[in-house]
């Protein structure tokens, strides 16, 4: 029996996925009289299931190579920490060798011995910039994925609002912090705007390129099952985005870090940002380094944190 003309006309079924699955699904439909819809599921039902299967194959395969965790990191980042144990060793050595004062570049065995004072206090200034930063990148990520979505959905308020956001960008951040201290008063609300503020522009620039990263097949075939526009969204843009969005969290979590010190140095009792101010006034250089290493430890794990719900995530993408 020779397919129906409908059959012969449709696109959706000769253009799926898989040519040669798509040719097989159209077979049994014409032979059996089945609707143009049946066809289509038949295709992408088919090819679904053996993409899963291929990808579970891969994905027991790489299971059974893949090495311990801690090894696996050590491995790929022994010559970064190599790089940083010399520099220390020549620093240690170099510093005192060549007559630099202590108060301006102390060495790396003062600065690890204020780490480990128990009287400074820098754990407790650590957490609270922590919370800032980690509360900050999840409003300002909120709010970017939010107003991505938006953008997407709507082209006429992202021409609206776009340039806006863009020149919002361009305040310095030193004039915006004592201005935030002065609204939200000097506890944990200005420093958690602060973070936020820094890390709005990453995710929703990453968030929108990832949302738009889809083909004109890929939206054409939603169109043509009868998906309607929150679908295509959650179905296939949202999905499609989640690698951009990722690396925008990356950005956005180094930047979280900065933007809660920045409205600490402005003004507050509390943070990583205060122990710099107080201790440059007072020389304490060791003190003040200490200060800028746990910050980078706090960048380092929310990165990192990151980066493991993104592996957790982006499961297709794991290299």
């Amino acid at each position: 029996m020779g397919a129906p003309a409908a059959y012969e006309r449709s696109p959706r079924c000769h253009a799926g996925p898989n040519g040669a699955l798509g040719a097989l699904a159209l077979d049994v439909a014409s032979a059996l009289e089945l609707p143009l819809a049946t066809c289509c599921r038949l295709d992408v039902s088919w090819y679904d299931t053996s993409m899963s299967n291929a990808a579970l194959t891969r994905e027991r395969g790489g299971a059974a190579r893949a090495q311990p965790g801690l090894v696996a990191l050590a491995r790929r980042y022994a010559a970064a920490i190599t790089l940083l144990l010399l520099a220390l060793v020549l620093l240690e050595w170099g510093l005192p060798a060549f007559g630099v004062p202590a108060y301006l570049l102390p060495p790396p065995s003062r600065v690890l011995a204020r780490l480990f004072d128990p009287h400074s206090d820098l754990a407790g200034h650590m957490g609270a910039t922590a919370l800032a930063a980690a509360a900050g990148l999840v409003v300002g990520a909120l709010a970017g994925m939010g107003l991505a979505m938006l953008f997407v959905q709507l082209r006429l308020l992202e021409d609206a609002l776009y340039p806006w956001v863009l020149v919002s960008q361009t305040i310095p951040a030193a004039a915006l912090a004592p201005l935030l201290t002065i609204w939200l008063g000097d506890g944990l609300a200005p420093r958690v705007a602060m973070a936020a503020l820094f890390a709005f522009f990453p995710v929703l620039v990453a968030t929108a390129q990832g949302l738009r990263a889809v083909s004109p097949e890929q939206l054409a075939l939603m169109r043509a099952w009868g998906a309607r526009s929150g679908q295509v969204l959650r179905h296939l843009r949202l999905p499609a985005a989640l690698p951009s969005l990722f690396a925008g969290l990356k950005v956005a979590a180094a930047l979280a870090v900065v933007g809660a010190i920045v409205s600490e140095l402005a003004g507050a009792g509390r943070g990583l940002g205060f122990v710099v101010s107080v201790a440059t006034y007072h020389l304490r250089t060791d003190r003040v380094f200490a200060a800028v290493a746990l910050a980078a430890t706090v960048s380092l794990a929310l990165h990192a944190l990151i980066a493991l719900a993104e592996r957790a995530l982006v499961f297709w993408k794991r290299s």
